[in-house]
């Protein structure tokens, strides 16, 4: 296939393409700079779905369309979070009195852990921290959880403790200090390490999302206290800006895509002299918060957030990202009711599909509107790269076309580029190679690369996706 077949395909349907930046890119494959697993891309569920009054909000967990579309993102953690967790109360059979609002029974978990079985998932679960005595977290309801779950041989990855506890509501925000919820974690851990059939279930937190100004005290006093003894992964939210306001152009924007570096940066000044070592999560995560911005998060322009919050948190050796939501919301990967998937679901696909574990690091000549990154590629996945073979994924809010040249990779590329179904960038449908996604009679689609040679590439402005080097022979890759 020629350069200028590669041209058609790219440049096609409506797509502007006139040239206006030259890119060379260099894969330093002498070492990896960090390295990732299978589980880390998962996904969340807000706490809020779960009581009985709320049923999953529509989500039917026995759904084969449901099941289908979350076993082909397989392995992920499945996080059960939010601020309706802090309060929400199991109650095995419904009768304890306790508000329906708030309540799960053990059929509404039994259903829960039948479905993260079904379909290959690992649950995170978030605990009631605000269910205190005393001053402390009272574990009684969690241990009633764990005792139901132990007798029915349910798997617990991890466990969670709060959800953003420097906006715990009043009094919380009051008598709940850093110190303090520290202290409420080791009990946690300390419960954990004697209960048959948890001694290896992971603590996970403190899911904080104020890391900077007046509200970081706490996040700071968590890990100068016993809090950081307690964790075995730690978390934190971000979001790029408040859904209300926020239009195509906030998505585009290279300051915004970068304003993740300063967060993970701030992360790192705190945890890095007590937890040097400690994994770094980003435990709930996407586009904007209060669900996700209305025809902006669920379309086609949320993708470069997205692929570039994958790519960013990778290089900087984080080592999950959990995407709010895999169901619920503006920002959710299926739709409401129908499930269909949303561009992001096929986003995610690929990318679970595509990026292996290892993270090289990329050199280029180009602004930060034409974004690179490059891991060595999967090789156990539908597609069966060699050893040796190289992705990379970019993602180009240039207003113009770029052409990318890699001077190391001069033979065969496979192409997964992704654009909307029309000019819009705020489109319903995505395109892979040209030819829309869909999810037809309970299948997920077949998702062949686009053949080319020659290591070059002409990318239209404001599109992103992958390109795979199957002969780069990379010996870090064997």
């Amino acid at each position: 296939m020629t350069v200028t077949r590669v041209l058609v395909i790219l440049c096609s349907l409506h797509v502007q393409c006139t040239v206006g930046q030259s890119v060379s890119v260099t894969v330093a494959t002498d070492k990896e700079i960090a390295t990732i697993d299978d589980h880390f891309v998962g996904v969340t569920i807000d706490s809020a779905e779960i009581p009985i009054a709320f049923n999953w909000g529509g989500l039917d967990l026995r759904s084969p369309k449901v099941r289908t579309l979350a076993k082909a993102l397989s392995p992920s953690y499945l996080r059960i979070g939010g601020t309706a967790g802090d309060f929400n109360t199991f109650d095995p059979t419904g009768h304890g009195g306790t508000s329906a609002n708030s309540t799960f029974t053990g059929a509404i978990w039994d259903n829960l852990n039948d479905f993260v079985r079904a379909v290959g998932w690992d649950l995170v679960f978030g605990l009631n921290v605000l269910k205190r005595k005393d001053g402390q977290w009272d574990p009684e309801n969690a241990k009633e959880l764990m005792s139901y779950s132990y007798a029915r041989n349910y798997k617990m990855p991890a466990f969670e403790l709060g959800n953003e506890p420097e906006y715990f509501p009043e009094p919380f925000t009051n008598t709940i200090s850093g110190a303090q919820l520290g202290r409420d974690f080791v009990h946690l851990r300390e419960i954990l390490k004697s209960t048959p059939g948890f001694e290896s279930t992971l603590v996970i937190g403190p899911d904080v999302t104020g890391i900077s100004g007046p509200r970081s005290i706490l996040f700071e006093n968590f890990f100068k206290g016993e809090g950081s003894k307690a964790v075995d992964r730690i978390t934190f939210h971000q979001y790029y800006a408040y859904e209300v306001g926020v239009t195509v152009d906030t998505c585009l924007d290279p300051k915004v895509l970068d304003s993740l570096i300063s967060d993970i940066h701030r992360v790192r000044n705190v945890t890095a002299p007590t937890n040097p070592d400690t994994p770094v999560w980003l435990g709930e995560t996407s586009s904007f918060y209060g669900g996700g911005a209305p025809d902006i998060s669920d379309r086609y322009v949320a993708g470069f957030l997205w692929l570039d919050k994958l790519g960013v948190a990778s290089r900087m050796g984080l080592k999950g990202v959990l995407r709010q939501s895999y169901y619920g919301q503006n920002y959710s990967l299926i739709e409401p009711h129908t499930f269909e998937p949303y561009p992001d679901y096929w986003l995610t696909l690929l990318y679970k599909r595509l990026v292996g574990n290892k993270v090289l690091s990329v050199q280029t000549n180009s602004s930060n509107s034409f974004r690179v990154y490059a891991h060595c590629a999967k090789q156990n996945s539908v597609y069966n790269y060699k050893p040796g073979s190289v992705v990379v994924y970019i993602v180009n809010v240039n207003i113009y076309t770029t052409v990318a040249t890699f001077p190391q990779f001069q033979k065969n590329m496979d192409l997964f580029w992704l654009r909307p179904e029309f000019i819009d960038l705020t489109s319903r449908n995505v395109t892979l190679n040209g030819k829309r996604l869909d999810y037809v009679n309970n299948t997920i689609p077949d998702m062949p690369p686009q053949k080319a040679y020659g290591g070059l590439l002409m990318l239209p402005a404001r599109t992103f996706g992958f390109a795979v080097f199957p002969d780069a022979d990379v010996d870090i890759c064997k």
